[in-house]
């Protein structure tokens, strides 16, 4: 019975550890990402004259 209680402890931190490392990716992701999209923005909004153009 002990050896099933220890295999679902060691189990169960497993996947907190896999979860906390999934979740510390993700993070990550979205900050660069986000960290693009705001480049994104500052670079077109230095341009605007660009963008107010019509298309010919």
């Amino acid at each position: 019975m002990t050896i099933w209680i220890l295999l679902l402890l060691i189990s169960g931190l497993a996947f907190l550890a896999v979860l906390a490392f999934v979740s510390f990716g993700v993070k990550a992701e979205l900050r660069d990402t986000l960290n693009d999209l705001k480049a994104d923005v500052n670079e077109s909004e230095a341009h605007q004259e660009i963008l107010d153009r019509p298309v010919e």
